[in-house]
């Protein structure tokens, strides 16, 4: 009886064995299976440094336009006589587009003209040599007016030191043209004749207030008989000297005004040779004929520019003001286009950038260009701020397009060819423009900063502190 009873104890611990070991079989599945996956998700992603090439580009639309425009209208208002060009018409500068109606004033071009070579003819030649013999005859009266009252002595002295001055004057201004020794030494000279002018001047007014006044100006005082009583000297007045001067000083000018007009009108001497006092009516008459020829011109349209007539606003017998009615482009090869482009590339748009321009009139060419200017500011025009710039061909298309053909403009902002490319995903901005990547060394990920030219979405371009062949890390946020 006793050994029945002890068999199924044998038995029930043998089970409880198995299940202990099931069940510590079961914990190090589990355990193993969690490592696994432990390390599965600690896996590190790496990139490989290779070369290739970024290429940045911008993409606007562009319109052709006139390299050179300019809309003008007539100097003058009036009724138009005239339209000798249409849209279209190709013209040269100086062509004469259109005119208005002239005939009043071609009547006072005419008379202007007439009046100036009037006074080139023979009668007013004639009148012009009597006008001089006039001043020599008034300028001789006046000098005996005045030699009179100052004496001989004393108005040669005077005109002698005037003459010395004027020649010291003349040896000073060619001494600024030229200021050689000859000339300073003529400065010299002069110097020293003025000298002894003033000095010879110096003794006539001597002269001429001790012995002359007394001999020419005493006069004998009489009574009611007759008989001398007493002599007493009655000498010209400040005002009669003042006014003797300068009736001499006016007859001299008079006569030089009048041997220089007809100087010019025998073609003696040029108006840029002579004071404008003496060829006053020639000048008068020379400026009323070029107003009058002015007044004429201006009935003409004349074509400031050559080119192609794009607009034109002009109708025979209507009447007309001074606004633009012309306009004139100039659509030479190679043509120029307008552009404008996303606000979001304003890094890619600078002048001397290369471009790629292909117009919708001529899809299956692709023409070479360049930014020439960019505008400083966006332009809202559209209603959304815009790159605003213009891009010129680098050579003609060999076809005429016309103005307002609309095109499709690649702007290329910046290229790096064959360069050494990092993954963007792999750099990590420590500070404004300055970045850092994980190179792995040994298995284990080193810090390495390194310098970054040019980005697009996905690579960036090194310019220092990585080479072909390095390991870094793919996504360097992973690193704290």
């Amino acid at each position: 009886m006793r050994n029945r009873s002890l068999k199924p104890v044998r038995n029930s611990r043998i089970i409880l064995t198995l299940v202990a070991l099931a069940v510590i079989a079961g914990a190090a599945l589990y355990y193993f299976s969690k490592m696994q996956a432990n390390v599965e998700e600690n896996v590190i992603e790496t990139s490989t440094i290779g070369t290739g090439d970024i290429i940045l580009t911008a993409t606007g639309l562009g319109t052709l336009i006139p390299s050179d425009e300019v809309s003008f209208g007539f100097r003058s208002g009036g009724e138009v006589r005239q339209v000798l060009v249409s849209r279209g018409d190709q013209v040269e500068a100086g062509q004469v587009l259109a005119r208005l109606e002239s005939s009043s004033l071609g009547l006072k071009y005419k008379q202007a003209e007439a009046n100036l070579a009037a006074l080139s003819s023979p009668a007013a030649i004639a009148a012009a040599k009597q006008a001089v013999l006039d001043a020599q005859e008034s300028l001789a009266a006046a000098r005996n007016d005045l030699q009179y009252m100052i004496g001989p002595d004393m108005l040669v002295a005077e005109e002698q030191v005037a003459s010395a001055r004027d020649n010291l004057e003349a040896a000073r201004a060619e001494a600024e043209k030229d200021p050689s020794d000859v000339n300073r030494q003529n400065i010299s000279a002069a110097e020293a004749g003025l000298a002894r002018a003033e000095e010879t001047l110096s003794y006539a007014y001597y002269n001429y207030s001790d012995t002359y006044t007394l001999q020419t100006f005493t006069y004998p005082i009489r009574n009611d008989q007759g008989t001398t009583i007493r002599r007493q000297l009655i000498a010209p007045t400040s005002a009669e000297l003042l006014g003797a001067r300068a009736a001499y000083e006016l007859a001299r000018a008079n006569l030089n005004d009048a041997q220089d007009h007809l100087d010019v009108l025998t073609g003696s001497k040029s108006t840029d040779e002579v004071p404008a006092s003496g060829t006053t009516s020639l000048t008068e008459a020379k400026l009323a004929l070029a107003a009058a020829r002015s007044d004429l011109d201006a009935t003409e349209l004349v074509a400031p520019v050559s080119g192609t007539i794009t607009s034109i606003s002009l109708n025979v017998g209507e009447e007309v003001g001074t606004s633009a009615a012309v306009t004139i482009s100039n659509l030479d090869q190679p043509y120029t286009l307008d552009v404008y482009l996303d606000e979001t590339d304003w890094d890619k748009a600078k002048a001397g950038f290369e471009a790629t321009v292909t117009f919708d009139l001529l899809p299956d060419e692709t023409y070479p260009a360049r930014v020439t200017q960019v505008y400083p500011m966006l332009d809202d025009a559209s209603g959304t701020f815009m790159v605003h710039i213009l891009v010129q061909l680098d050579e003609s298309t060999g076809t005429d397009l016309p103005a307002g053909s609309t095109a499709s403009v690649d702007v290329v902002g910046g290229e790096a060819l064959d360069a050494v490319l990092v993954p963007v995903s792999a750099l990590k901005e420590v500070e404004a423009g300055r970045y850092v990547v994980y190179i792995m060394k040994n298995g284990q990920p080193v810090k390495q900063e390194v310098e970054i030219g040019l980005q697009d979405l996905l690579h960036a371009e090194v310019i220092s502190g990585l080479q072909s062949g390095d390991v870094v890390l793919t996504d360097a946020s992973a690193i704290p």
